[in-house]
């Protein structure tokens, strides 16, 4: 074939695409008008075509700390919903609580994650909860929700038993020391406890054996996924050979787990039979009960560590650090949990420490775990505000456009919260406080809210409640601005510097 006849080819193929482009968005405006939409304010991309200027853009704030600073940035610059460029693609940024609404609750059905994520995924952890949507994802919901039961939850005798290794370890002399980290490996301890029935030995310093190197594995795989879905269409770019055998070691070590679980389902009538009440609190010998095929098991179970990896942990930090910040605060929060006596803590009494339920609840406002969330709209569909000169006519959202907010941002819009809204100030919720629809979600709403709610929220009351009797001061060393480091969650940067001085009190 000649020079010519290829440039005509190439020529013709072009004109087919532009021409395709050009009609598929009449096509879509013409739709949007039918619904009296029209677009919201747009981003100024340096990269008119693809927008890979705010895709740099945020992959430079997240190295630096700033990931939550530059989406307030861009809110305050834009209004509360604007549209972008990703990937040449369409986006729409909102923290307007009536698009958070439609997208989360109203309209749910519309928009998913499985487009966005399960590619991009499957080879670390499969089709599951956080992968998956429509009946997939109703399926998985309802393997896991009995592990969630308050039955499953209240027992505070493990969590006891290990926050007591990690008091055994931590500094009592007055010394400045970063908490954070110990609470970290609390947490991975009780997680891989709660998940598959034995901890991994972060604070004993004793492991399993199958357990070597899965730590670096999981963390390994887990950001290669994160990595896979930022880069978009680029994730070829992203070399696999590491991050495939990482999901290797990490599969291999949850199947140790799951067939023990599978092993011990036909071992015993039903879980409820059981004398072992370890095993009864376990959500994967819980799901066992319900499926003995190896891959939804482990597929749930990596994914469900997903979810649980530096959540309560990372809340317990903020908590502590903001207690530590506030000595007024402390002081009243302590006094209300020794008022309690020197009997065990349970789990209908820690909800009734109001004062304590405010710091955590202003915690979650101010520090969200989750502080960003993202879905992509399965088909056509409409926000209902966001659009105009003023920003209050419906935007079109055609299939396949990337929906983001930002919850750190909308919790502390000014015009919800106050003037103070950048302030920690836990008396907002006293007499019983609820703020307006959708302008709160530290754990999400709609269908997927997520399980692990109250499980987070007892343990940290539980965790705080303890550490109040067992030192009389806490005061924090932090001598450098609060800087989040965002992942799937979000922790404190610089960790939780803080120094102790033990309690006289020894009935605990």
């Amino acid at each position: 074939m000649t020079a010519t006849p290829l440039l005509s080819l190439l020529a013709c193929s072009v004109a087919a695409f532009v021409a395709h482009r050009l009609y598929m968005g009449h096509k879509l405006r013409l739709t949007a008008q039918q619904h009296g939409c029209q677009p919201a304010t747009r981003y100024k991309h340096k990269d008119p075509v693809f927008g890979l200027d705010i895709f740099l853009r945020t992959g430079d704030a997240i190295t630096k700390n700033q990931f939550l600073v530059e989406h307030q940035r861009r809110y305050d610059t834009y209004g509360h919903t604007f549209e972008a460029l990703n990937f040449g693609s369409s986006a729409i940024y909102s923290v307007h609580p009536e698009n958070i609404r439609a997208v989360f609750s109203k309209n749910a059905a519309d928009w998913g994650i499985q487009p966005l994520r399960l590619r991009n995924m499957n080879p670390f952890c499969g089709m599951g909860f956080i992968t998956t949507d429509g009946l997939d994802w109703k399926l998985s919901h309802d393997l896991l929700k009995p592990s969630f039961h308050k039955s499953n939850i209240s027992d505070f005798g493990p969590l006891e038993e290990h926050l007591r290794l990690l008091l055994d370890q931590i500094p009592k002399d007055g010394s400045k020391f970063d908490l954070q980290p110990y609470i970290l490996r609390l947490y991975l301890d009780m997680n891989t406890l709660f998940l598959f029935g034995e901890p991994i030995g972060m604070l004993s310093g004793s492991p399993p054996s199958h357990a070597e190197g899965f730590l670096d594995a999981f963390q390994a795989g887990f950001n290669g996924c994160g990595l896979r879905i930022a880069l978009g269409p680029l994730n070829f770019l992203m070399p696999k050979g590491a991050w495939l055998r990482a999901c290797e070691k990490v599969h291999k070590f949850a199947d140790v787990y799951v067939d023990r679980a599978i092993k011990y389902r036909k071992e015993i009538s039903s879980l409820e039979d059981s004398q072992d009440k370890t095993n009864q609190r376990t959500l994967l010998f819980n799901m066992a009960q319900k499926t003995d095929d190896r891959t939804i098991l482990r597929n749930q179970t990596v994914q469900a560590m997903m979810a649980a990896t530096e959540t309560t942990a990372s809340l317990i930090s903020h908590v502590i650090r903001n207690l530590a910040s506030h000595p007024t605060i402390f002081a009243d929060v302590q006094a209300d949990v020794l008022a309690l006596g020197d009997s065990p803590l349970d789990f209908d009494q820690l909800p009734r420490i109001k004062s304590l339920q405010n710091v955590i609840t202003e915690t979650l406002r101010l520090y969200p775990v989750f502080p960003q969330n993202n879905r992509i709209s399965l088909k056509d569909t409409v926000l209902p505000v966001g659009g105009g000169s003023d920003g209050t006519a419906p935007v079109f959202a055609p299939a396949g456009t990337l929906f983001d907010t930002s919850f750190s941002t909308l919790h502390r819009d000014p015009k919800v919260w106050g003037p103070d809204a950048n302030e920690f100030r836990p008396s907002r919720w006293e007499n019983d406080y609820s703020p307006p629809p959708f302008t709160f979600m530290p754990f999400g709403a709609g269908p997927r809210q997520c399980l692990a709610q109250q499980k987070a929220t007892m343990e940290t009351s539980y965790i705080i409640s303890r550490i109040l009797q067992e030192f009389s001061e806490i005061k924090s060393e932090d001598e450098k601005p609060y800087q989040a480091q965002v992942a799937l969650t979000a922790k404190s940067a610089h960790g939780c510097m803080v120094s102790l001085t033990p309690s006289n009190r020894t009935n605990f």
